[in-house]
C-alpha cells in the first residue's frame, strides 16, 4: 500500500518509491515533463491552500527550481541517484518523507 511505504521504512526506500512514480515511461530517468506533470497535479491538489514562494508561485518555477537543485550532469533528467541525494538535501522535500507516521 503506497501509505505504508511512505509512512515507514527507510528515507532512502520512500523517495525510491516517489521516483518511480515520477518516472512515469519507466526508463530509468525523471524528465522535465514527467516532473512538470506530477507537480501541476500537486498544485491543483492544493490549490489556494498554501501560499507558494515566488520562485514556486507556478508549477513550472517549481519544477524548474528542482531541476537546479538536483540535475548535477545537467543533462535535462534525474536519474535515480540526483534525485535521492537532491532530495535528501532539500530540507522541504526531506521533511516530508522522514515523517514515521503520517496516519
Amino acid at each position: 500500500c503506497a501509505i505504508s511505504i511512505t509512512s515507514k521504512g527507510k528515507i532512502e526506500d520512500k523517495l525510491e518509491w516517489a521516483f518511480n512514480m515520477y518516472d512515469m515511461d519507466r526508463d530509468g530517468f525523471i524528465t522535465r515533463g514527467e516532473m512538470l506533470e506530477i507537480v501541476s497535479a500537486i498544485y491543483k491538489m492544493v490549490g489556494e491552500v498554501m501560499k507558494m514562494p515566488d520562485d514556486e508561485a507556478t508549477p513550472e518555477k517549481r519544477m524548474e527550481k528542482i531541476f537546479r537543485q538536483m540535475d548535477g550532469d545537467r543533462d535535462g533528467k534525474l536519474s535515480l541517484e540526483e534525485f535521492v541525494e537532491g532530495s535528501m538535501n532539500d530540507p522541504t522535500i526531506s521533511k516530508l518523507f522522514l515523517a514515521e507516521n503520517l496516519m
